[in-house]
């Protein structure tokens, strides 16, 4: 046992392989990555992946099931106030958060659903919540004459569109800005240009 594994909790050791896993499954792909190498990353004996996670293939899963296990749509629901740009931002720094916070699980996915096609529904889940969440939301604004009319599943998917896309070009391109632009400042930007383009303005 080495000192890294020895001084770590189940919890930590546990989240410390995923790390390493999401990383080589990325790097190497899913068939292409050992569990020794993943031991090796991560610190700690092959055995103790087994030991968490009895295969390759149940680690692999874990992590996008991870990804796929928090729905953040109703919690979002009950936070909107009504203004429209202070809501849309809500929306769009959760997004952020996800994207930025869960971009290795996408990158595997993205590259491996080919192999294996039941990590597309674990990644479509919170997104498809989130679309219709903000679908309903936007009809609500249509109805009231406070937006253009149009699909609210487009207008919905439009929206979200803006942070999945830049999110994952820049996990693939592993590339920044130039020039450098805080999250906070993209967010402000998207909802702007988002809010300036369907918000019906008043005479």
């Amino acid at each position: 046992m080495n000192e890294i594994q020895a001084s770590s909790s189940p919890d930590q050791t546990r989240a410390r392989i995923m790390r390493a896993a999401s990383q080589l499954f990325v790097e190497k792909g899913i068939s292409g990555t050992t569990t020794r190498a993943i031991a090796d990353l991560a610190g700690v004996n092959e055995v103790t992946i087994f030991r968490h996670f009895g295969t390759k293939e149940n680690l692999a899963k874990t992590i996008m099931d991870q990804f796929g296990g928090t729905a953040i749509a109703g919690d979002l629901e009950a936070h909107f106030s009504g203004n429209y740009h202070q809501d849309l931002t809500l929306v769009g720094n959760a997004m952020m958060d996800i994207m930025t916070e869960r971009i290795d699980a996408i990158r595997m996915a993205i590259c491996e659903s080919g192999n294996f096609p039941e990590f597309r529904q674990v990644v479509a889940e919170n997104p498809r919540q989130l679309r219709r969440m903000l679908a309903r939301y936007l009809k609500n604004q249509m109805e009231i004459g406070s937006i253009h009319t149009a699909h609210p599943e487009v207008l919905a998917q439009a929206f979200l569109g803006m942070f999945f896309s830049f999110a994952v070009l820049q996990g693939f391109l592993l590339d920044s800005l130039s020039p450098e632009i805080t999250a906070t400042e993209i967010v402000e930007q998207f909802v702007t240009l988002f809010v300036r383009g369907t918000l019906v303005q008043q005479e």
